[in-house]
């Protein structure tokens, strides 16, 4: 029954781009299952798959499944952690047209092996896992990282880490016909190459721009990875020491993800979610965020209030006039109004020059004693006076008469 046993997975690895052979498994080394329809009782283009631990709901954080409409398969793959020991995977298989169900159970043996110490990581935009799996995709890849950019690292060179986009917290793409793309690291107990050394000086400032700037002139070794079809985004191409200690934003496996929402980090530790006790809660001093936030601001509120309180007391006597300065100036109103009745009661005596003429002309005349229509006398003389006469309040005074330089006084 052993024999048997291991006969079908050996079968299940055949064509598989996973390194591991058989049913042994490395920790910290990517291990891809394909689930092949012929693995199966059955053999219909209609099958889906559920994969999961045995007697167990689902997956556990570290194992991903994925399903190629290309070849019509299933896979499940993933990086098991240190630690980590033997696990058995159920996968049931259901055909959508006659409801037949199958499931098999591929046992894994872990084998123990210490995390590769140099690792180079990097993001390809334009495929999804499932295409990366298939056509030879893989190889390629593997060949582009071991011949033109890590050769020294041809013979220990191996995957640490494959995951979605999504998985690491990106967003779905905006149009359903892009890819969301995929995060891949390989890793090595080579140095890095001096190859690798210079390609992530080069695209060191790219790192804070987020997403990756399109306008980016072409690196150096981007001609490598754009003959064998893969668009790298250069603002997550970093490479790792993991011999040194981890820092902020890498967890424990290394993975510099940056920081995770809640939600996200409640589904990678499977639900559960780790709270602190009250007493494990720092103590700190809000005395000084106080004074900073609240007491400096409301004096320099109340020094500025004081300064314009003063500015606008002190300056008030030299804007508003005195009673003396409104006495003179009522005074000086006063005085121009009686001037002006004066000189009209001097012009009611004097008869307009235009009238005078009038009337010394009509005086010569010869009057009819019985009254004409056609008389030539004008009889609007009068009312033309008053009109020219309160015409003349409008105007303004003349300027005063100088004698010898000198103003007269009145």
């Amino acid at each position: 029954m052993l024999l048997l046993l291991l006969l079908g997975v050996l079968s299940v690895f055949v064509g598989s781009p996973d390194p591991c052979v058989g049913s042994d498994v490395l920790s910290s080394q990517l291990f891809i299952l394909p689930l092949m329809h012929h693995n199966f009782s059955f053999l219909t283009p209609g099958v889906s798959y559920r994969p999961s631990l045995r007697d167990m709901p689902d997956l556990p954080s570290w194992l991903h499944y994925t399903y190629s409409p290309a070849v019509r398969t299933g896979f499940v793959y993933g990086v098991p952690p240190e630690g980590i020991q033997d696990f058995e995977l159920e996968v049931i298989a259901r055909d959508k047209h006659t409801y037949e169900t199958s499931h098999q159970v591929f046992k894994m043996n872990v084998l123990d092996q210490s995390r590769k110490p140099y690792e180079v990581r990097f993001k390809i935009q334009n495929m999804n896992v499932e295409e990366l799996l298939v056509g030879g995709r893989w190889d390629r890849l593997h060949q582009v990282i071991s011949n033109d950019l890590w050769q020294e690292s041809a013979d220990d060179l191996t995957v640490t880490s494959l995951a979605s986009a999504t998985e690491r917290g990106d967003r779905l793409p905006a149009s359903p016909d892009e890819k969301e793309g995929v995060y891949v690291s390989y890793g090595s107990s080579v140095p890095f190459s001096a190859a690798l050394l210079e390609l992530e000086k080069e695209v060191e400032p790219l790192w804070h721009h987020q997403p990756c700037p399109l306008y980016f002139k072409k690196t150096s070794y981007e001609r490598f990875f754009q003959q064998q079809g893969f668009a790298i985004d250069w603002c997550s191409f970093k490479l790792h020491n993991n011999k040194k200690s981890n820092t902020i934003g890498e967890d424990a496996n290394g993975e510099d993800e940056g920081p995770k929402s809640p939600v996200i980090s409640a589904l990678e530790n499977e639900g559960r979610v780790y709270l602190q006790r009250r007493d494990q809660v720092e103590k700190r001093s809000y005395t000084f965020d106080v004074v900073h936030t609240i007491l400096i601001p409301l004096v320099v509120m109340l020094v500025l209030l004081g300064l314009l309180t003063l500015a606008m007391c002190c300056h008030r006597n030299h804007i508003i006039p005195t009673g003396q300065d409104i006495q003179m100036v009522q005074y000086a109103s006063i005085h121009r109004a009686t001037e002006a009745l004066r000189t009209l009661k001097g012009r009611e005596h004097s008869p307009h020059p235009s009238t005078a003429t009038t009337t010394t002309q009509a005086d010569t005349l010869t009057r009819s004693r019985t009254a004409s229509p056609s008389s030539t006398l004008p009889r609007n003389s009068t009312l033309s006076r008053r009109f020219e006469d309160y015409a003349t309040l409008s105007r303004p005074d003349p300027p005063p008469y100088q004698r010898n330089g000198t103003t007269p006084t009145r």
